[in-house]
């Protein structure tokens, strides 16, 4: 009876994600580029961007803190962290910090930092375009980010994660709050090897700018004199999407295990999107990943980023885990993004 009321329940939350998500973020292509806090789409998880972002339905450990929260609950140490980096376009630097503890009955807790480093930007004014004073500034880009995820059975798990997100340039800053909430559900169907995941991501409040940076001096009409006049910023929502994914494990002559995964994703200010990967993965000791993106009605030479490639390492030793996993990722308009993730659980 209990089986089945979880299952109930189970269905009743996948449904209710997909009416409320269908309905109010529905992809929407005409509206690329109109969100704000797109950092919070910069992706980290070496193993997951390799399999193309493909793999909601089996991430685990910390790494699916990003991709999906429930997957938290598959941590196999008491405690594991996560050291990431990744240059993307114009020579930014993406880093990420994770950590994972077990709390007992309670479940599993995660606490997330990403940072972008932006390197120093001459500053310039209205009246000094060129920058000639030679100060510099670098923006401020971090999500922070909590987790909670737990086993329900011993086939469904969730998670939820809040987020807050902050920007700051001089004399301006914005902050805003989001969660994500996930669920995986495994052996879908009493299918052995089929799992089925569901996630709803960056759901929240408004970004909008405010400080100084707004005020502006203008002339009184008719008068000698000045006032100042705050400009108030517009505010924008976040970049939402819903990502309903599935994927079958199957192992080979016992020491080879492979993954196949399919995600669909419906984005609230872009064209939706199709992610396939796989996994190879000999002895629990290297693994081999390859992903591809395909976006609705855009051609395949227009798109950003097309295919992943990545490769990772596992060793234990003395109870210690030690994990290193490479990710490329193609770039259609600059040079390729390279992710190195170190992985310690203990």
């Amino acid at each position: 009876m209990a089986n089945r009321k979880i299952f109930h329940f189970t269905i009743w939350v996948i449904l209710s994600l997909f009416v409320v998500t269908s309905s109010l973020y529905a992809g929407d292509a005409a509206r690329v580029g109109t969100a704000a806090g797109t950092q919070l789409l910069v992706p980290v998880g070496a193993r997951d961007l390799a399999m193309g972002g493909s793999n909601i339905a089996t991430t685990r450990g910390v790494d699916a803190i990003y991709w999906n929260p429930a997957g938290l609950s598959s941590m196999k140490n008491t405690a594991t962290g996560v050291l990431s980096t990744m240059k993307v376009f114009s020579d930014i630097q993406v880093n990420f910090l994770g950590l994972g503890f077990r709390a007992g009955k309670v479940g599993v807790i995660g606490i997330s930092v990403k940072s972008f480093d932006f390197g120093d930007i001459p500053e310039t004014t209205v009246f000094d375009p060129d920058g000639s004073s030679g100060r510099q500034f670098s923006p401020t880009f971090v999500t922070t980010g909590l987790t909670y995820s737990r086993l329900l059975t011993d086939r469904i798990q969730v998670g939820l994660t809040g987020n807050l997100i902050y920007e700051g340039i001089p004399r301006a800053s914005a902050t805003a709050f989001a969660f994500d909430i996930g669920l995986q559900y495994r052996d879908l169907g009493s299918l052995p090897g089929f799992d089925f995941g569901v996630v709803v991501k960056n759901i929240g409040t408004e970004l909008s700018y405010g400080g100084s940076a707004f005020t502006t001096e203008v002339p009184i009409a008719g008068q000698a004199e000045t006032q100042f006049v705050n400009r108030l910023p517009s505010s924008d929502e976040l970049p939402a999407k819903f990502e309903l994914g599935v994927s079958y494990r199957r192992t080979v002559a016992e020491d080879n295990n492979l993954i196949f995964a399919g995600v669909f994703e419906n984005y609230n200010v872009g064209n939706d999107q199709f992610k396939f990967g796989l996994e190879y993965m000999f002895r629990d000791l290297i693994a081999l990943r390859g992903g591809y993106l395909l976006m609705n009605d855009v051609e395949t030479e227009e798109q950003l980023n097309r295919f992943t490639l990545g490769v990772g390492l596992h060793y234990q030793f003395n109870q210690v885990d030690f994990g290193f996993d490479y990710t490329y990722r193609d770039s259609q308009y600059f040079d390729g993004e390279n992710l190195f993730a170190l992985t310690f659980g203990f």
